[in-house]
């Protein structure tokens, strides 16, 4: 999948969280703007062990600082390895463990779910994803007949649906949004 589908799978995640977000017992987080940041970045961080991806470039002020992570990643892994299995989603969930801490188990289930929409959205593709990493076998979520061609017509399709989930999702957190 396109980086772009990967952003809008990841937001529109966090309609699992939305009941919490809602109910008094959330502890009053509810900035879905920050929670849709943190779901994008989760759901980019699969694609650090790819040669060029979105979030390798990433700045932060000027310093880029995934570039030398990507390029270790890449080279050692190389692309839908490690970081595209439960694995990899297990050893970045635990990662996550002192931002919830920190910061409450919202943000870093954002995080959680957007790296889950990654391996979801890629195992829909007709490479599908390693789930058993290290064991090199490629599992699919979807039937052969099913399974989409990156940059396709049929991903654009997958990527318009996504949007339009993540815009109604954000829309309900104004004050006249959609209820």
């Amino acid at each position: 999948m396109l980086w772009r589908t990967h952003v809008m799978a990841g937001i529109s995640t966090l309609w699992l969280v939305q009941p919490v977000l809602l109910s008094s017992a959330s502890g009053n987080f509810s900035n879905m703007g920050l929670l849709a940041a943190l779901a994008t970045f989760g759901a980019l961080v699969p694609d650090l062990d790819a040669g060029k991806s979105k979030i390798k470039y990433l700045r932060v002020g000027a310093l880029q600082p995934f570039v030398p992570v990507s390029a270790l990643f890449h080279r050692t892994l190389g692309h839908r390895g490690l970081l595209h299995s439960l694995l990899g989603w297990g050893i970045f969930a635990a990662l996550t463990l002192p931002l919830a801490l920190w910061w409450g188990w919202l943000p870093a289930l954002a995080l959680i779910l957007g790296y889950g929409s990654h391996l979801a959205t890629d195992a829909a593709t007709k490479s599908g994803i390693p789930w058993l990493y290290p064991k090199r076998r490629r599992y699919h979520l979807m039937p052969k007949s099913l399974r989409l061609t990156t940059g396709s017509a049929a991903e654009d399709a997958v990527f318009a649906l996504f949007a339009m989930c993540a815009l109604l999702l954000l829309l309900r957190q104004l004050p006249f949004g959609y209820s």
